[in-house]
């Protein structure tokens, strides 16, 4: 049978231990789960898009609208800095005849902070700059400025409303700009203007994007008249809207477990046991 001072030698344990996790779990929420809060350095995806597009017949000069699907392939290649190093290999088609429109495809390598998911211009390819992916979580007051790469350069996102979108909560936001100007046309010299809608539905906590439509036209000035150029529809196809729901899903329920579940369990356990021990130091100086 226990004695007196092994019980007490017990309960001494049983609260540094209970210290132990109340510390751990601090640990956790102020730098354990930040340093794990971060893109995978071995982050792939492939995202599908479909849609039209409407340009200028050359010969008769009459707007031609014709079916496409697009196809982004992002890549990370390395890390440098705390960034990471995307390739990102864009591929447009005509959905019609599979003609390749390589005059719409685009070849880069991105440079993105892991942790804020914003670009790096000193370190990006093509020095882009404001944010590669929404920021977490998301607020109705919140705003933000993805790159947009029709004028290089951020375009501000606002919160629009809020619904459910196959069962998931979200935020949409919408980026919505008019007459951007784009330079002179090469042809032409006459001045273009960019004009977009963009509409993202992104589940808010881990701002995971699930769901994306553009609208965009690009116009020429001339004499006083504008002038279509191109314009398009473009939204995500339902197998990439699928992926993403998977991934915001998953994302979620990872992001309860290691935020807010394991921290708190580590120090309401490590209080708990403090407590018994207090509890039954209590009763023997009592008895």
């Amino acid at each position: 049978m226990a004695t007196t001072k092994e019980k007490k030698k017990t309960g001494y344990i049983v609260s540094i231990v209970g210290i132990l996790f109340i510390i751990l779990g601090a640990l956790w929420v102020t730098v354990i789960f930040p340093s794990l809060d971060k893109m995978p350095a071995d982050y792939a995806r492939t995202y599908y898009f479909d849609g039209t597009f409407t340009v200028l017949d050359p010969e008769t000069q009459a707007p031609m609208t014709f079916p496409v699907a697009q196809e982004l392939v992002q890549e990370a290649i390395g890390t440098v800095n705390g960034a990471i190093k995307i390739s990102e290999v864009r591929k447009v088609t005509n959905a019609v005849t599979g003609d390749v429109l390589a005059q719409y495809g685009d070849s880069s390598v991105l440079t993105v902070d892991r942790r804020s998911l914003e670009y790096v211009p000193a370190l990006d390819e093509r020095g882009r700059s404001g944010r590669w992916g929404p920021p977490r979580p998301l607020g109705i007051e919140t705003t933000f400025g993805l790159y947009n790469p029709g004028v290089r350069q951020p375009l501000t996102a606002a919160y629009s409303y809020s619904e459910s979108f196959r069962g998931l909560n979200v935020y949409v936001f919408v980026i919505e700009e008019a007459d951007l100007p784009l330079g002179k046309h090469p042809q032409t010299n006459a001045d273009m203007f960019y004009s977009t809608t963009i509409t993202l539905w992104i589940e808010p906590s881990t701002g995971a994007v699930v769901n994306q439509t553009a609208e965009t036209t690009t116009t020429m000035d001339m004499q006083g008249q504008r002038i279509l150029v191109q314009s398009s529809t473009i939204n995500y196809a339902d197998q990439t809207v699928d992926e993403l729901m998977d991934v915001a899903t998953s994302s979620r329920t990872m992001l309860m477990w290691f935020k807010t579940v394991i921290p708190w369990l580590l120090i309401g356990l490590g209080a708990v046991m403090v407590l018994i021990d207090v509890l039954i130091l209590g009763r023997r100086k009592t008895a």
